[in-house]
C-alpha cells in the first residue's frame, strides 16, 4: 500500500522496489511529484534517481569515499601486515588511505594540508568492518617472526607424531616445561587520579630488582608439577621457602638463571612427580636453550624412561603452551599481588624473602585444569593437529610472501 512520505518519522522510509514502481507510473504519464508522494520518496532523491539510472536501497550519510571492494583490498592488506607483526597504527593507516585516494584520483573530503584521512572515516571504516580492530601488539622479535615457518613446524610434528606413535602417551603424561623471570619492581596497575593532572605515581618495591626464575611444567591433562624458584644468590635459607607453594623447589644461581646443574636437580624434582615408568613412559616438551642439553641430563632421561622433544628455535611463543596460554596471566597476577602487598605497608619494600608467597597466591589462581587443556589444545599438541596453523601464521614463507 503507498506510504505518504510526510506523514513517516523514519527517514529513508522506501525501497528500490518503490524506486521501480515510480519509474513504471512515469512511464505510464504520472507526474514525477505525485510518483515521488505515492510511494513515500523525496522529490529530490527520485529525481536524481532518474538523472542517475540509481535502482538501489537507499543509503543514509554522504557517499563512501571508496567502493566496498576498495574496502575490502584495504582490509586485505592491513590484515596482512598485521599477520607479519607489521601491523600499521591508526596514524599510518590514515595516511596510506590518503595515499590510496589520491593515486586513484578519487574524490574525497580527507585534509590536504595535513595529507590524512579524518579520525571520522578511521571510525566508520572499523564500524563497516568489523573483522579488524584497533589492538596492542605483543612484541615479537625478527628472529622470532623467521624463525615460525612451515618447515620447521612441519619437522616438530613429524617427531611429535613419531613417539606418539611409538609410545602412545595418554594426556595426563605429555608435559611441558619452561622458565620465565619475575622481578619486585612489578608493572604498576591504573589508578583513579585527579583530571588534568600530568603525571601521577605509583610506589613499587625499587627501581631495579634482582630477576627471580620460576620453572613451571603442564601436562595435557591439566595436571602441573609443583614450580621450581630459582634466586639470584648463593645458597638457599628456610625463609626464602616461607609460605610458597606446596611441594615446590627452591635453588640458587649466580644471575638467578637456570644453568645445567639446575635443569639436572629439576629433571630429578619432575621424575618425582611425574613417576615415568617402562610401562608409563612420559613426553617432556621444551625448548633448545642451553642448559637443557648435557650428557648428565640426556643419561637420566634416558634411565628413567622420559621422552624428550625439543621445540624449534624462535617458536615458543607460537608452540609452547606455557607461553602461549600460562605465563601471560601468571605474571599479571604476580604483579598484582606486589602491587596490593605494596600498598597494604605502605612505606616497606619487597623483599626476596616474600617472592615465594606472592607468587604461591598468583600461581593457585591461574594454574587451573582448564589452562593446561586449552595450552596444549590451541597449539596443536594434544589432540595432536599438525594443520593447526594455516598460511596466515607462515608470513615470511616463500609461497606466502606478497
Amino acid at each position: 500500500m503507498p506510504r505518504n512520505w510526510k506523514r513517516s518519522t523514519k527517514k529513508a522510509h522506501w525501497t528500490a522496489k518503490d524506486v521501480s514502481n515510480a519509474r513504471a507510473d512515469v512511464e505510464m504519464g504520472t507526474s514525477l511529484r505525485q510518483a515521488a508522494k505515492k510511494y513515500g520518496i523525496p522529490f529530490s532523491t527520485l529525481q536524481q534517481r532518474f538523472m542517475t539510472q540509481g535502482m538501489g536501497d537507499p543509503r543514509m550519510g554522504r557517499k563512501a569515499v571508496f567502493t566496498k571492494e576498495q574496502e575490502a583490498e584495504i582490509v586485505g592488506n592491513v590484515k596482512t601486515l598485521a599477520n607479519m607483526c607489521y601491523g600499521l597504527t591508526p596514524l599510518q593507516l590514515r595516511k596510506l588511505v590518503f595515499e590510496y585516494a589520491e593515486k586513484v584520483n578519487l574524490k574525497h573530503r580527507f585534509n590536504k594540508d595535513n595529507r590524512l584521512a579524518g579520525k571520522d572515516w578511521l571510525e566508520g571504516f572499523l564500524k563497516r568492518n568489523p573483522s579488524v580492530s584497533v589492538r596492542k601488539p605483543e612484541a615479537t622479535s625478527l628472529n622470532r617472526i623467521r624463525g615460525f615457518n612451515r618447515e620447521e613446524i612441519s619437522l616438530f610434528f613429524e617427531n611429535l607424531e613419531k613417539v606418539m606413535v611409538r609410545y602412545r602417551f595418554p594426556p595426563c603424561k605429555i608435559y611441558n616445561m619452561d622458565e620465565t623471570g619475575l622481578t619486585v619492581v612489578h608493572e604498576t596497575m591504573k589508578v583513579i587520579g585527579p583530571k588534568g593532572q600530568k603525571r601521577i605515581g605509583a610506589v613499587t618495591s625499587g627501581e631495579r630488582g634482582k630477576t627471580t626464575t620460576v620453572i613451571c611444567c603442564m601436562n595435557a591433562a591439566g595436571g602441573y608439577i609443583p614450580p621450581m624458584i630459582i634466586y639470584a644468590r648463593h645458597r638457599v635459607t628456610p625463609n626464602l621457602e616461607a609460605n610458597g607453594p606446596t611441594g615446590a623447589l627452591y635453588a640458587c644461581s649466580v644471575n638467578g638463571w637456570t644453568n645445567e646443574e639446575v635443569f639436572f636437580m629439576w629433571l630429578k624434582h619432575y621424575q618425582k612427580h611425574a613417576k615415568a615408568s617402562k610401562d608409563e613412559p612420559s613426553l617432556l616438551i621444551l625448548d633448545n636453550h642451553g642448559s637443557h642439553i648435557s650428557l648428565e641430563g640426556y643419561t637420566f632421561c634416558r634411565e628413567n624412561n622420559i621422552v624428550m622433544l625439543s621445540l624449534p628455535p624462535h617458536t615458543s611463543h607460537r608452540l609452547q603452551p606455557l607461553d602461549v596460554v600460562f605465563y601471560g596471566p601468571l605474571k599479571r597476577a604476580f604483579y598484582k599481588e606486589c602491587d596490593f602487598q605494596m600498598k597494604s605497608r605502605p612505606g616497606e619494600p619487597i623483599t626476596m624473602y616474600k617472592i615465594a608467597e606472592l607468587f604461591n597466591r598468583a600461581y593457585s589462581n591461574v594454574a587451573t585444569i582448564a589452562k593446561g587443556v586449552s595450552g596444549f589444545a590451541c597449539t596443536g599438541i594434544y589432540p595432536m593437529n599438525p594443520n593447526i596453523f594455516s598460511d596466515e601464521d607462515f608470513p615470511f614463507d616463500a609461497n606466502n610472501r606478497i
